[in-house]
């Protein structure tokens, strides 16, 4: 798959009114989602998935060899998302049992070099309803780095999506995710200045016919063009995006 998106800032005084624009827009209210995102980081040097325990019967099996084949040739940091509500999973003493619960594994690939382009272009793999993620990723020598809790508020016009998120500090725990969560009013936001980003998104399943990508980027700059003049979508440095871990460097003298 081909994640194809646009990106831009928004105040949080004009949250409200950016909402506004896209509930217009798309002709619906937008949907909250919350989620809590373990990172996960792969070996230092490229390996491929060898222990296929926690997922040897998933109906996923094409997207898990997938990832393979992606870890093979280099090692990344790969991301588990759970949904989680507010109201229910915050602030309540109560620990996640991850391993029960189903969550969505996500891997992304460095963006292709942008050219001045506004639009990033990456690969990405999303695997979602699987249980056993973490026990998946650590029976194959990955290890658990840190977390954030991510706020989402989307709209849909037909196959174009429009996202607005923040992410939010988690209290340090290191080694280990947090064993409960903390009130939703204690959270910090990452970014001090309080701002969300919004992404708008295309997703091109079939990645490897150069026509159906090409139309997707120019489905999105005519949505640039169509909001030109109420955000300001940017070019990013693809390099913000990339996931890879760099292998160790090679010392002189030592096999």
């Amino acid at each position: 798959m081909r994640e194809l998106f646009l990106t831009a800032s928004v105040g949080g005084d004009d949250f409200s009114m950016a909402c506004a624009v896209l509930q217009g827009l798309t002709w619906m209210t937008a949907r909250r989602t919350v989620h809590r995102i373990l990172f996960f980081h792969g070996h230092p040097q490229p390996k491929a998935l060898k222990n296929t325990r926690a997922f040897q019967h998933s109906r996923f099996i094409p997207l898990w060899k997938e990832l393979s084949n992606q870890l093979s040739r280099s090692s990344y940091v790969l991301q588990i998302a759970y949904e989680v509500v507010p109201d229910r999973n915050f602030g309540k003493g109560t620990a996640m049992e991850f391993n029960s619960l189903s969550g969505t594994l996500r891997w992304t690939d460095l963006p292709d070099p942008l050219r001045d382009n506004p639009v990033t272009s990456r690969k990405k793999i999303e695997i979602p309803d699987q249980g056993g993620l973490p026990t998946a990723l650590t029976d194959n020598g990955f290890r658990y780095k840190n977390e954030i809790i991510q706020e989402s508020y989307s709209f849909v016009r037909e196959n174009v999506e429009f996202v607005f998120s923040r992410y939010y500090h988690l209290p340090n725990s290191p080694g280990r995710p947090v064993t409960t969560l903390p009130a939703w009013t204690d959270l910090r936001p990452l970014d001090p200045a309080q701002k969300w980003v919004l992404n708008v998104k295309l997703n091109v399943l079939d990645d490897s016919q150069p026509e159906k990508v090409k139309k997707a980027n120019e489905e999105l700059l005519g949505v640039k063009a169509e909001l030109d003049k109420i955000f300001d979508f940017k070019v990013v440095d693809r390099r913000v995006f990339d996931t890879r871990i760099a292998p160790p460097p090679v010392i002189p003298g030592r096999g």
